[in-house]
C-alpha cells in the first residue's frame, strides 16, 4: 500500500513537472485575464482560466484543453455571487439565474436572410448583462464633451455560441463611445450559448441597446 501511494505522488509530481514545462501564464491587464497557453504555440490556450472584474473580484474561472473550453466553467457577478455553470464536456447548463438575460431582439439567420421568428430560446450570455456593463469605461473625451446617447449593437451569435460581425444600427454617437461598446463585447465573443429552433442549435442575429448618459452612467 505504501509503494502505491508513493508511486501516485511520484506521477502527480511528474504531471505538475509536465505541465509547466509545456505551458506559459499570460496576464492581460487590458481585460483584467489571467491564462496559460502552449510554449510552442502561444496562440493555444491550455490550462486554467480566470478573469476578473474592475474590482479585482472574479467573474470568469474554467479549463482550456488545448484551445478547447473544458470541463465545468463559472461565471460570478459583482457580488461574488455564482449566476452560471456550464459543463463544456457534456455540452450541458447546470446552473443558470433568471438575471443573466434580459430580453433582446433577436432574428434567424437562413442563408444570409434575416427572419423575425420565435425562437426555443434566445442566444444566453452566461455572464450576464451586468458583466459586460462592468467591462465598460466611458471614453474620457466623450465624458468631457458631456457626450450622451444611445447605441444599438447587432451581432452573430452562430449556432457553435460564437459572436462575431459586430455592427452599429443607430447613428453613430462618436467620441468613442460606439467603438468602446464593440471593444467589450469582443471579449465576450466566446461566452455564449447558441440560439435554438425545435430544440436545435441556430445562427442568430441579437439586437443589444446600450445608453450613456451626460453623468457617465452606462446602463443596458
Amino acid at each position: 500500500m505504501k509503494h502505491l501511494i508513493n508511486l501516485i505522488i511520484i506521477l502527480s509530481l511528474f504531471a505538475q513537472v509536465s505541465f509547466a514545462q509545456k505551458t506559459k501564464r499570460v496576464t492581460n491587464m487590458v481585460n483584467n485575464e489571467k491564462f496559460y497557453v502552449l510554449k510552442d504555440d502561444k496562440k493555444i490556450r491550455h490550462g486554467e482560466y480566470k478573469m476578473f472584474n474592475f474590482a479585482g473580484n472574479l467573474s470568469i474561472k474554467g479549463y482550456y484543453n488545448y484551445g478547447v473550453k473544458d470541463s465545468i466553467w463559472e461565471f460570478f457577478n459583482h457580488e461574488k455571487q455564482l449566476i452560471s455553470k456550464y459543463d463544456y464536456t457534456k455540452d450541458e447548463l447546470i446552473l443558470y439565474s433568471s438575471f443573466v438575460w434580459r430580453n433582446k431582439k433577436c432574428r434567424l439567420i437562413v442563408n444570409e436572410n434575416k427572419i423575425d421568428t420565435i425562437l426555443s430560446r434566445s442566444p444566453v450570455f452566461l455572464g450576464g448583462d451586468k458583466m459586460i456593463a462592468d467591462k465598460i469605461r466611458y471614453p474620457s473625451t466623450a465624458m468631457q464633451s458631456g457626450k450622451s446617447g444611445r447605441v444599438v449593437v447587432s451581432f452573430t451569435v452562430d449556432k457553435f455560441g460564437k459572436a462575431s460581425n459586430y455592427h452599429i444600427d443607430t447613428p453613430p454617437v462618436g467620441y468613442g463611445i460606439d467603438k468602446e461598446i464593440i471593444r467589450v463585447l469582443k471579449i465576450f465573443s466566446d461566452f455564449w450559448m447558441p440560439g435554438r429552433l425545435n430544440g436545435e442549435p441556430v445562427d442568430v442575429e441579437v439586437e443589444y441597446p446600450f445608453t450613456f448618459t451626460f453623468l457617465g452612467i452606462f446602463r443596458i
